[in-house]
Parts: C-alpha cells; structure tokens; sequence
C-alpha cells in the first residue's frame, strides 16, 4: 500500500496489540511497519525474555514486517526530580538494548511533572534534564546502532494534575537547537498530539521537517488526544498534505487512529492527496 502516495516510504497503524499479534495484523493491512508498544504491560521491556526475542526475530523474518519499538511514555526522561529523570534514563537503557537485538528504532518521549507548585520553574528543570538525558541516551544508542526518535506529547493546559514536556513549538526548538551533533536523533512527529493545544502544526512541521523521520497521523477536536479518523476533527489535513508537499517531504507514516481499519485511514489520505494535488497543478 506504500505506493499510493508518494511521499509515504512506510506504512504503519498502531493498534495497541500485543507484538505477535501486531505483526501479523499489519502484514495483512499491508503495512510495512507495525509498532511494539512498551506502554504495554505484555510488551514493557522487563517482559522481553532471550527465547521471547529469539520468536519475534523469526517472525519478523517470516513476514517481512520492521519493528518500531515505541518506548513506554510514562518514563520521566523530563522530570523536573533529577532521580527520577536519571532513573529513566536507565530504564530507557533497556529499551535500547532491545532494539539493538530487533534492529528497530526506538520512540522515546519527555513523560511528564506531575502537581509542580512552580509550574514553569518545574518545566525548565524539566527540559534541561531531558536534554542531559538525551546527550546520554545518544551516546549509548549509536554505540548499539540504534536511532532514536522523538515523539511530542499532547499540550494539556487546563485541569489536569500534570504536565507533559515535549510538547510545543518552544520545547522543540530549544531541545533540537541543543543536539544538532546528535546524528541518530530524529523527530517522529504525532500530528495529533500537536493539535491538542496548539494552534501551530503547520509552523512546526515546516521548521522541523528535515528532522521528521516519520508521521503519526490521527485528528482531534484540540482539547482531547482522541485518535480519530483524518477527516474528522478540527484539523485540516489538506493543508498538512500541501505542506508536505511543499517541503518535499518523505518518510513513515503511521496512523494512530481508532474506529478505521488501515486500508480506508491510507484511502482518506490518498483521496486529500489527490484533492491538494487537482487544485495546485496547472489548469
């Protein structure tokens, strides 16, 4: 199905399965990547044993299908509590010895603070272990050959008891212009998370899409990290489809979307494709 756009190296549709179970699935949707999903409980690092690996090794072999090892986002690498953060950062050591041993990249996420009294005093220190948690995550991934990709967060601003980092225009400048030298980091950007509480999806894409690896692709009513289809929602996919045209963008694809299976997700967006591109060529 990767053919029928352009722009899309690789197709995957995260569904939340357990790793044997999503790799058939996605060999049969006709994707060509399917996401292990350490958020889990069946899939979290700790439950990955010698022989376990050995199995899914084969059956990546069997079904031609690459893995995305998506980190499990609750790990506080941006914790304002240095602890907490150097505790992470072990944990996600783990994550990255097994992606070593799937030949898969690997999808980390800032996590979040929790009831800061100072919220923006707590976001900075945040931020800055997050960094010093990425020079030290780097290092160690490139020795195991491993990529990192970085996945923003939802933007949650009003009655919630935390507070995720990673999740802005500013965030991402500040943590990007900081490891420019890091060549095994990317940006695996969740446009829907990005619409949850920011109105500048097509700014960040646009500033940053030399470093997007992939796409996570879903829509959302900018309150609620909701996963809905792409032509539901406030989100205007032709504008994001004209500007990935527009910077001459390829890479993965990835639909986080619930309620759709994976073929109709990739038709809604060759049909936008096909729409943006009737009304930019020449009449």
């Amino acid at each position: 199905m990767k053919n029928l756009l352009p722009f899309m190296t690789g197709l995957a549709h995260q569904k939340y399965q357990k790793a044997e179970d999503g790799i058939k699935d996605a060999f049969y949707s006709g994707c060509s990547h399917w996401y292990i999903d350490g958020s889990l409980h069946t899939d979290m690092v700790i439950n990955w044993s010698d022989e376990r690996i050995e199995n899914m090794r084969q059956m990546i072999e069997k079904y031609l299908c690459k893995p995305i090892f998506h980190g499990n986002f609750k790990a506080p690498l941006a914790s304002d509590v240095t602890t907490f953060s150097t505790a992470a950062i072990a944990y996600v050591k783990q994550e990255i010895d097994l992606c070593a041993r799937l030949n898969c990249p690997l999808i980390i996420h800032g996590g979040a603070i929790v009831e800061p009294r100072a919220v923006l005093l707590a976001k900075r220190l945040g931020l800055k272990n997050f960094l010093q948690a990425l020079e030290e995550l780097s290092v160690y991934a490139d020795s195991k050959q491993v990529d990192i990709y970085l996945e923003n967060l939802s933007n949650y601003k009003y009655y919630r008891p935390f507070h995720y980092l990673f999740t802005n225009f500013d965030e991402y400048v500040y943590i990007f212009d900081n490891i420019s030298c890091m060549n095994n980091v990317f940006f695996f950007f969740d446009i829907g998370h990005s619409n949850v509480g920011n109105q500048d999806t097509l700014q960040v894409f646009k500033k940053f899409h030399e470093r997007i690896k992939g796409i996570s692709l879903s829509n959302n009513n900018g309150q609620q990290d909701q996963h809905l289809p792409i032509g539901c929602g406030d989100l205007d996919y032709k504008q994001i489809v004209t500007a990935i045209i527009e910077c001459n963008w390829k890479g993965l694809i990835a639909f986080e979307t619930r309620g759709i299976d994976t073929q109709s997700s990739v038709h809604q967006l060759e049909d936008i494709y096909l729409q943006v591109k009737e009304i930019n060529e020449p009449s």
